[in-house]
């Protein structure tokens, strides 16, 4: 499972929602996996150009990491492993983006009784919203099974980072199970209000500093493609036009294969 927020210049201060980011993914989602030495792995680089220090060993190694996190560093990521197996990561990072964005991200490895347990999607979806609460985020998004670095529409639509970071509180950058949404985009879509109202959503849930956290089902195994359907309908007019392809390079995304200019 991939777990994304995006974050711009009109987010809230990104120390603090990096900091929160881990911190709250690492005891909400994480909080079964070991802390022992050998199980665990972080590595942080402060600017580009600098090396990058190694946290491992005792607890109060991962707790220090942790801290350092205050001040936005370039890239930074905590990974836990059993043997050669990767289990789950938490990640911050600037690189590969336009100057004031940085994504944080998790991934967990999730097994078919997980993605059916309604009990075990509220969690994740409920660590997610308080993990961005307070940042009006300018995307996120949850995907499971063989995911992408790059959001649907971003992948049908052939869409390049210099097309759609910029845009990303003018229009929405693609949608998933969980669909995070930014304040401009929720106004423009009748508000929070409206958005429970209009039954496409499972469950919205407002961030404090703007925006909202739509859920498509209950449950990931509940995504099916007439659900992505309803939650592509539901958020056309905010969605980039343009005809949707599939890619030869990302077999396993998933998206509507309809314009949302012509819905």
């Amino acid at each position: 499972m991939y777990i994304e927020v995006c974050l711009d210049r009109d987010s809230s201060e990104h120390g603090e929602v990096i900091l929160r980011w881990f911190s709250e993914c690492r005891q909400r989602l994480l909080n079964g996996l070991p802390a022992s030495a050998g199980a665990w792995l972080a590595s942080l680089t402060k600017g580009e150009n600098d090396p990058s220090e190694r946290f491992e060993g005792a607890p109060e190694r991962e707790n220090a990491f942790i801290k350092s996190l205050v001040r936005p560093p370039y890239w930074a990521q905590l990974g836990f492993h059993e043997g050669d197996r990767q289990l789950a990561w938490i990640r911050t990072s600037a690189a590969k983006s336009l100057d004031g964005h940085r994504s944080v991200t998790t991934f967990l490895n999730v097994d078919d009784p997980e993605m059916r347990d309604p009990d075990f999607c509220a969690r994740l979806v409920e660590g997610l919203s308080v993990a961005a609460d307070g940042s009006n985020p300018s995307f996120g998004r949850v995907e499971y099974g063989r995911y992408s670095d790059r959001a649907n529409l971003e992948v049908a639509l052939r869409r390049k980072p210099r097309e759609f970071l910029p845009m990303s509180r003018s229009l929405l950058r693609g949608y998933g199970w969980v669909t995070v949404c930014p304040e401009e985009l929720v106004a423009r879509l009748g508000g929070v209000q409206s958005l429970e109202r209009g039954g496409a959503f499972f469950r919205v849930i407002p961030l404090s500093s703007g925006g909202a956290v739509l859920q498509a089902s209950e449950t990931l195994h509940g995504y099916s493609d007439e659900v992505m359907d309803t939650v592509f309908s539901a958020l056309a007019t905010v969605l980039p036009s343009g005809t949707p392809r599939a890619h030869i390079a990302f077999p396993d995304v998933r998206f509507v294969h309809r314009d949302a200019g012509e819905v």
